[in-house]
């Protein structure tokens, strides 16, 4: 029975080596941090970095780490896989929507599904009350199923309706929207 224990202990010790039982690093928090740098930097250098999704975000730097796996904080060992989503550096294209004879409501929530910003307003006569006559992309007009990249500001000539009548101004711009 002794020599069976002290087996069975030497056995678990050089079970304990081989897998470097209580050899931990505490993960970093990368989210926020830029791929390349993080993937070049030499103090990471106890990581393997795996990008397993890009996501196109607007408001976020290009290549910028948004979620990572395993979390910050999580007891690892050396040489762990860090698997990481970053915002895409190349943005996605989405189909230019036709807006025209739309209602500037309904302009502007199909423009938010489309992945596409509203610009600017420039408001024209038109019989018809802030319908949308003209869709423009960086000053000139732009066709229905055009691909435009998403998070794109898309400007609009809205009708301005009975209002014109009252108003001797040809046009009038509105910033404000």
């Amino acid at each position: 029975i002794g020599i069976g224990l002290v087996l069975i202990w030497i056995a678990m010790q050089m079970l304990s080596l081989y897998t470097k039982h209580n050899d931990i690093i505490i993960v970093p928090d990368f989210r926020g941090m830029n791929y390349r740098q993080v993937a070049a930097g030499s103090e990471y250098q106890n990581y393997q970095f795996s990008v397993t999704d890009s996501i196109f975000e607007a408001d976020k730097p290009k290549g910028s780490i948004l979620t990572q796996d395993p979390f910050p904080g999580a007891k690892v060992k050396k040489n762990r896989m860090v698997y990481l989503t970053i915002t895409s550096t190349i943005p996605e294209k989405t189909a230019m929507p036709d807006l025209r004879d739309l209602t500037l409501r309904q302009a502007q929530s199909m423009l938010e599904s489309a992945g596409l910003k509203l610009g600017k307003l420039l408001y024209i006569r038109s019989f018809d009350e802030d319908a949308v006559q003209n869709q423009l992309f960086q000053g000139k007009p732009i066709k229905a199923g055009s691909p435009i990249n998403k998070g794109s500001s898309i400007d609009l000539t809205v009708g301005m309706g009975a209002k014109a009548a009252e108003m001797k101004v040809d046009s009038l711009r509105d910033d404000s929207l």
